[in-house]
């Protein structure tokens, strides 16, 4: 079977481009699958998260476009791509790509919908909403993260294709961390946009940081905030303990030697940095936002939830992992006590088997 992963570019650094990439390196060390992704423009030379070889890699336009003011000219190119590659199902990585890949269901190509936010989140793009309609009526199947998620399409939607829930995978470093009570670092990592609540997050850091002067909090990763954060960072005068590090290539030193992770988001689907965190046996801090977080964080047992945007409560857990090594070897020792939802061979598993359906 030949599948393409539609995306609207692989080389970024996002939660979303690294869990597909994960699944397609899975599919493609299996003959039965022949693997390849489109993106409707590249950014960067090479993608941040590595792609097995035997997959092929195309791109739409040469440079950054926007699909949409060129909507009948992108879905010409993408029929073009998607016959050169022979791909005989298209799975849209993004919902709001549907778009572009439904009008190939005429030419008998299967397009699986993969929501990676929730039903009720439009980000950047108020047009969304007509996507998710579209995919409801016309994709071969609607994937969601949550069970949540499942039952927001159902209660919204008149849905007439399969909602199949596949959580993302947890990937288990080798060789196995060794959590470090003593680390005085705290870690959030993710773009450096209005979804991920990084604003948040610095009026909760202004709040902890000066009362410890000995820890520090980076944020790793790169985005359209980096002006609105560094300027906000220097206002509150903790430009030495808050740092913007940017994209970084060696993500599994920073995860070693971090004493916890934080997640602001203001929304999310059920997001990668946390279940990475959690493969590090990290404990967690995080706003109980709509779907994701308090399915891989058990409050009070592998860390702490608290109230979706309220910034006082996010500052008030910080300090108390900051102030207690206790807890957060406790925490530590708990994180992996239900890693087997997130098994990557029972996930390609499930993955398999909604792609033999569509044969």
């Amino acid at each position: 079977m030949r599948i393409a992963f539609f995306s609207g570019d692989i080389t970024r650094s996002g939660g979303t481009e690294n869990v597909s990439i994960m699944i397609a390196n899975e599919l493609a060390q299996d003959n039965a699958y022949e693997i390849s992704f489109i993106s409707l423009f590249e950014e960067k030379p090479e993608p941040f998260f590595a792609i097995d070889r035997r997959i092929r890699r195309e791109a739409l336009y040469p440079q950054v476009t926007h699909g949409i003011q060129h909507y009948f000219d992108t879905v010409a190119r993408l029929k073009r791509a998607v016959a050169r590659l022979g791909a005989q199902v298209v799975i849209d990585i993004d919902g709001i790509l549907d778009m572009y890949a439904l009008p190939l269901k005429r030419r008998g190509v299967k397009v699986i919908s993969w929501e990676h936010f929730n039903y009720l989140q439009n980000p950047l793009v108020p047009y969304r909403k007509f996507t998710r309609k579209w995919a409801a009526h016309s994709a071969n199947a609607i994937v969601t993260l949550t069970n949540a998620d499942r039952q927001l399409y159902r209660n919204h939607l008149n849905v007439r294709c399969p909602i199949i829930v596949i959580p993302n995978p947890m990937h288990l470093p080798e060789p196995a961390p060794a959590y470090d009570p003593k680390s005085t670092t705290i870690i959030s990592s993710g773009r450096l946009t209005y979804q991920k609540g990084f604003d948040m997050l610095v009026d909760a850091a202004a709040t902890v940081l000066p009362k410890h002067p000995d820890w520090q909090w980076l944020i790793l990763g790169e985005g359209e905030d980096r002006p609105m954060l560094e300027e906000e960072i220097a206002k509150a005068g903790i430009g030495n303990q808050l740092v913007l590090k940017g994209r970084v290539a060696d993500m599994d030193a920073y995860y070693r030697k971090a004493a916890f992770f934080v997640l602001s988001s203001r929304f999310e689907g059920l997001p990668m940095v946390l279940l990475e965190a959690k493969a590090y046996q990290l404990p967690i801090v995080s706003f109980d936002c709509l779907t994701g977080p308090a399915e891989i964080v058990q409050n009070q047992v592998n860390g702490l939830l608290v109230k979706d945007g309220d910034i006082p409560a996010l500052a008030s857990a910080v300090e108390s992992l900051i102030q207690d090594s206790a807890k957060r070897e406790r925490f530590s020792s708990h994180t992996l006590d239900d890693a087997s939802r997130f098994d990557m061979a029972s996930i390609i598993g499930q993955w398999k088997t909604l792609l033999a359906g569509l044969r």
